[in-house]
């Protein structure tokens, strides 16, 4: 054999061996997947990754606040009259109306001092609170002829607008106690002096959802079991009224004989059968502590305790614009004041940013004006005719929100591109305005959905109706509020 021939020999024997080897390796691989796939893993021993939990349902701000399920209770009631610190304040006997606003100036810093706070806790606070009350300005919309001030609709305006400029929340609570105060005057002379022994008794008064009253005999109603939603100053609250539709003994609708409708009431439940519900926890408005509350059982109360609110076109949810003119006002401030630090530091104002903050004070305070207008109207015919509006008169007051809803869209969308998100951190004083406004604009008044009905028939009565003449047709004038001394 030469030498050529015994070399591939010896190749092909190597490559037989080695084909052999890989068929070997490969069915030893596969018996060995088999085996170990069919074991129970063992557990690993390694420490485990910690997860990080679920980020709270809670906007940044109030991360460190309060929640539903919170173990700090929210504190119910205002501190009392002679508290050292509302004593310092030096307030005055809230016996005229200029005096009701003197005292607002003088609690006003305390107000801004408490912002916080009441955001966190989401009312506002007892020392606030306290203090507004010592103002007078829960009481003077009582009825002069219940030993009440009576303020006209413009100084209300003005005063919910002082204070939204603060907080939207804290005026929010000014605004509806106020407003209910001006409710009892509906009572009869013996209903009034049963529920209000004295005027220092702030009224909450929430309709949503409306409970089931019952005629029981011809004296009284019986509540049944109900919760009423959004109780706008319940923490503040002494008195509590509450929505019902009105039902027969034999359970069927009672019908208002003047509007064809269900008949609807407003009634005042005994305080002793109420329970406030902890549930307000908003992105914005927090400090209005707009709560919840129920009845803990059905009670019987007299109908003298009522008064109705089928097709009511009273005009007491007039000042609450001032809420948002408020807030619309206090974005302005602090825009005015970040512009003004820029030129100050040598920072270039650029032109748009000036011809715009312009446009937007301008819109603000024809919006002022105008609902300065609006109020001296209403306050008009509450003088005349003893607040008593024609459907014409009453479906133009109760459009109001919409341009309210314009113009203050229009100041927070400037104001926000002024401002430039860099400046806008959650927890800012900027930032809680722009919440609050947010929050504003789901109101009834403000919503395009909630508000179409009222402008549906407003435009009705102006098409249909032979005695409508446009508003700018009565003449009158524009003027400071009462209490608010002039500039000059």
């Amino acid at each position: 054999m030469t030498t050529d021939q015994l070399l591939a020999l010896l190749v092909t024997m190597v490559s037989v061996l080695l084909f052999l080897a890989l068929i070997a390796g490969g069915g030893l691989s596969y018996f060995l997947i088999r085996r170990l796939r069919g074991r129970p893993r063992a557990r690993r021993t390694s420490a485990p990754v910690a997860v990080p939990p679920a980020a709270p349902a809670t906007p940044p701000h109030a991360s460190a606040g309060r929640s539903h399920t919170a173990d700090e209770p929210v504190p119910k009631g205002d501190v009392v009259r002679d508290d050292p610190r509302i004593i310092a304040l030096g307030l005055e006997a809230p016996l005229s109306i200029a005096a009701v606003f003197r005292n607002l100036d003088k609690i006003k810093p305390l107000l801004r001092q408490e912002v916080p706070e009441s955001d966190r806790i989401g009312r506002t606070t007892p020392l606030a609170g306290g203090a507004l009350r010592a103002t007078g300005v829960y009481l003077w919309t009582f009825p002069a002829n219940r030993g009440g001030l009576d303020a006209p609709y413009a100084d209300r305006l003005e005063a919910v607008s002082q204070v939204a400029r603060i907080d939207a929340g804290m005026a929010w609570v000014v605004h509806w106690l106020s407003s209910h105060s001006e409710l009892a005057g509906r009572l009869d002379e013996e209903s009034f002096t049963q529920l209000y022994p004295s005027l220092d008794l702030p009224t909450v008064f929430s309709a949503t959802p409306p409970a089931r009253a019952i005629e029981t005999g011809t004296d009284t109603y019986r509540i049944e079991q109900a919760r009423w939603r959004l109780g706008s100053g319940g923490y503040h609250a002494d008195r509590w009224l509450a929505g019902a539709n009105v039902f027969d003994a034999a359970g069927e609708p009672v019908i208002d004989k003047a509007t064809g409708v269900h008949k609807a009431i407003g009634v005042w439940v005994p305080s002793d059968k109420l329970r406030q519900i902890d549930d307000w926890n908003p992105l914005g408005l927090r400090s209005s502590g707009s709560a919840s509350y129920e009845l803990t059982g059905p009670v019987e109360v007299p109908r003298g305790w009522s008064f109705e609110i089928t097709g009511d076109t009273g005009a007491h949810f007039f000042p609450f614009m001032g809420v948002m003119v408020g807030a619309a006002q206090h974005l302005v401030d602090l825009t005015l004041q970040l512009v003004r630090s820029k030129r100050q530091a040598g920072v270039n104002t650029g032109s748009h940013d000036v011809t715009a903050l312009a446009d937007a004070m301008s819109s603000l305070d024809m919006l002022a004006l105008g609902l300065r207008g609006y109020a001296q109207y209403i306050d008009r015919v509450r003088t005349e005719r003893a607040g008593v509006f024609t459907s014409e008169e009453a479906a133009w007051i109760h459009t109001v929100g919409m341009p309210v809803r314009e113009t203050l869209m229009r100041v927070r969308d400037i104001t926000s591109d002024i401002y430039g998100t860099g400046y806008v951190p959650a927890d800012s004083e900027f930032g809680r305005v722009l919440r609050d406004i947010q929050v504003g604009l789901a109101h009834a008044w403000f919503r395009r959905s909630d508000a179409l009905d009222l402008r549906t028939r407003h435009m009705s009565v102006v098409l249909d109706s032979p005695r409508f003449a446009p508003i700018w047709d009565a003449g009158w004038p524009v003027q400071l509020p009462t209490g608010v001394p002039s500039p000059s």
